[in-house]
This record gives C-alpha cells, sequence and structure tokens, in this order.
C-alpha cells in the first residue's frame, strides 16, 4: 500500500498561518481552490489546493469557511487612495 502524498511540503520553521477557500468562476468556466498561507520566520508564501486534490473534509468544510471568508472581508473597514 503507498503512502498518499501529502498536500503541501512545509520546510524547517514554516508553519500554516491560513487556509482560505475561495470561489473563482469566468465565462464557461469555475474553480474552487484553496489557498494555504505559510509563514516561515517572517515570509509568506501561498499554496494553492486544486479541488481534485481536497480531502473530503476540505470539501465538506469549503462552502461553510468561504462565507466566513467573504464576511470577514466584508468587515475590514479599508481606505484605499486616490490616484
Amino acid at each position: 500500500m503507498t503512502k498518499p502524498k501529502p498536500q503541501i511540503q512545509l520546510s524547517r520553521g514554516e508553519h500554516i498561518v491560513a487556509v482560505v477557500p475561495e470561489y473563482a468562476s469566468g465565462p464557461g468556466w469555475a474553480n474552487s481552490p484553496l489557498f494555504v498561507y505559510i509563514d516561515n520566520q517572517g515570509k509568506l508564501r501561498t499554496e494553492c489546493i486544486q479541488p481534485d486534490h481536497q480531502t473530503v473534509e476540505q470539501r465538506i468544510l469549503f462552502a461553510m469557511g468561504a462565507q466566513i471568508s467573504h464576511q470577514l472581508i466584508a468587515s475590514v473597514d479599508v481606505q484605499r487612495e486616490e490616484k
């Protein structure tokens, strides 16, 4: 029996700080990736887990997580700079 391939490879000192589900779509296509934000001693990097590589648990939690993320983003008071 082969061991399943890990979704994300972490180096020494790295840790996951957030996993953000995001619906994306355009004319004739749709996608629902999970963006994984990884901190390595103050340097941030991003990995992406496509739907066909997501676990059953991740797929179950996706819609709720996307809704919470959307509401959190909407709750942030933003002032944009004028050009």
